[in-house]
């Protein structure tokens, strides 16, 4: 039976592969004081980022940006890329797209929230300028409870979204196998 994929979705995924070890590589080999960085002293003429110049700059800016929401990207990458690849079908990507941002937004705000001072990098904390905003937010408006429980949940709508309930899913088979047993 002849395979009715199309071509044009084939390369889009190869290309989000591609993109994923990339951003993989340049996340993993990260370091605060290759350039772009002024953080640290003394600073390295050349980047030792495994991705060169280029992946010395996307990962200084990404951490930046997102903090250890990086990681979350990478990964989520690379999830979409194995779901694509597998031939997969990804329905209501407008819906879906939307509850990952809710979900990384909440990734983010909950890093700053959690460990504000921790941070091997961004010298604005761990969740990046992102999770800082959200932090700031939730501040400015609720107790330290209220704004973990929202960043919490935050995170588990977009899960929820973003997944179709597959997470949960596997939680409860994570959970239920070993009870089986007993």
């Amino acid at each position: 039976m002849p395979d009715s994929r199309s071509l044009k979705l084939d390369l889009s995924a190869l290309a989000l592969l591609a993109l994923t070890v990339f951003l993989g590589l340049a996340l993993a080999s990260y370091n605060p004081a290759d350039p772009p960085s002024a953080s640290t002293f003394p600073a390295h003429t050349e980047p030792q980022n495994l991705c060169g110049r280029s992946g010395a700059y996307t990962a200084h800016y990404l951490f930046q940006l997102l903090g250890l929401g990086a990681y979350y990207l990478a990964l989520s990458m690379a999830v979409l890329d194995g779901v694509l690849l597998v031939r997969r079908e990804v329905t209501d990507l407008p819906l879906r797209g939307v509850g990952w941002l809710a979900s990384l937004f909440g990734l983010t705000t909950l890093a700053s929230l959690v460990a504000p001072r921790w941070s091997w990098g961004p010298a604005i904390g761990p969740g990046g300028y992102l999770g800082a905003t959200g932090h700031g937010l939730l501040d400015t408006h609720f107790a330290s409870t209220g704004s973990f429980i929202l960043a919490v949940s935050l995170v588990l709508g977009g899960w929820l979204v973003s997944t179709d309930y597959v997470i949960f899913r596997l939680a409860m088979k994570a959970v239920c196998l070993p009870l089986a047993g007993v």
